[in-house]
């Protein structure tokens, strides 16, 4: 039996209080309340093709699965055509989107094969403790069960990266509940415009945090609904997010100084931009790898080659001693920066100390965003 804030059964309780199913999306999309609101309770379509595209293709290898299982066959090209056509008039896909589709899809037909020995079910909508699921395709191994999830993305995530995916841990938490008992389970992302996966394995003692971090963001959602507050908050959906938004699009002529309440909505649109110009970074990156360079009237966005040149400390001083340099250390002459030496600091912790006597710091400003726990600047 548990008790207090962080008692995870609490949470159970609290959540399937008089509250529908949540989906992952639904828990996901919470990190702007303003975006969750305009659609999960007004109902504004957010279909841009960035989603319609994903929802287009899960579609159609849900239906190329089915005929695989109903066939016995791991692998058939006429029933990838098939559940091509099929898949498009089901998610009735708009007509701008279905040349890309085709391409992506018969490329990926080429290379997935289903494993029929150990498919255990695929978009099948797994509901419990007021949450719900719907993977891609799972796979029950001997020793493991996988969960598999489709991107149709210009970019892969690292291992670092889908390790942290909240989408990852939820369906691993998820499935964990539903298919007890396996020694590991494994969330792989199979970015299918790259023929490539990244997985990433998961232990039971890796999650437990989740379900606390899933109750307080339903709390949250509770709380914005019964005090119908709904602020936008700049954050990760805003590199894909097309609905209209409070922050980004409200227009205000910037006078030479800011009033006391525009300096927030500024503060807050550099959060939404940074955000957004990252993500298409990113985005742009992945396009250029796979189909050349972007030009803009005279500007060239492309993937370039860049040589990074490092000289040994040990073999700089024999030169510079053999060529009578070793003045240049003298007085305000070469210096190391700190962030130079930052492995051997944490490697040897007396050395920071050592060298302490004969530092030469400079305090100057520099402009930006901190969140709570950062350092409060960085050595030069």
């Amino acid at each position: 039996m548990c008790s207090g804030f962080h008692c995870p059964e609490r949470w159970r309780i609290q959540m399937t209080q008089a509250l529908t199913v949540y989906r992952r999306s639904q828990i996901e999309d919470s990190d702007c309340l303003h975006r969750w609101n305009q659609i999960w309770n007004v109902g504004v379509d957010d279909s841009s093709d960035y989603s319609l595209r994903g929802q287009a293709f899960a579609k159609i290898k849900h239906v190329y699965i089915e005929r695989l299982l109903a066939i016995r066959a791991p692998q058939d090209e006429e029933e990838a055509r098939q559940a091509f056509v099929e898949g498009i008039a089901l998610h009735q896909t708009p007509q701008r989107l279905i040349p890309e589709l085709r391409e992506l899809w018969l490329r990926h037909a080429e290379w997935f094969a289903l494993d029929l020995d150990r498919f255990l079910t695929a978009e099948e909508r797994q509901e419990g403790d007021g949450l719900s699921f719907s993977p891609d395709l799972v796979y029950a191994h001997p020793e493991e069960l996988e969960v598999v999830d489709d991107k149709t993305f210009w970019v892969c995530l690292t291992e670092v990266e889908a390790q942290a995916s909240f989408q990852a841990r939820f369906y691993i938490r998820e499935a964990m509940k539903r298919w007890p008992h396996f020694p590991s389970y494994r969330f792989t992302f199979s970015f299918v415009r790259f023929h490539k996966t990244v997985s990433v394995t998961f232990k039971p003692s890796e999650l437990e945090a989740l379900d606390l971090e899933v109750g307080t963001t339903i709390a949250r959602l509770r709380h914005a609904a019964e005090t119908n507050q709904w602020p936008a908050v700049a954050g990760p959906s805003c590199r894909f997010c097309e609905l209209r938004c409070p922050i980004a699009d409200e227009p205000m002529r910037l006078p030479v100084r800011l009033s006391s309440p525009q300096a927030p909505q500024v503060a807050a649109w550099i959060l939404t931009a940074d955000k957004m110009v990252k993500g298409m970074k990113k985005a742009l990156k992945a396009y250029c790898a796979a189909n050349g360079p972007v030009l803009v009237g005279d500007v060239e966005f492309n993937n370039r080659p860049v040589t990074s040149r490092q000289y040994p400390v040990g073999k700089l001083l024999e030169v510079l001693a053999a060529r009578n340099l070793m003045g240049a250390f003298e007085s305000e002459g070469l210096t190391i920066s700190a962030s130079a030496l930052s492995k051997l600091f944490k490697q040897f912790p007396k050395l920071e100390e050592d060298l302490a006597p004969y530092v030469k710091a400079k305090d100057s400003y520099r402009f930006g965003a901190k969140r709570p726990g950062e350092g409060e600047g960085e050595d030069e």
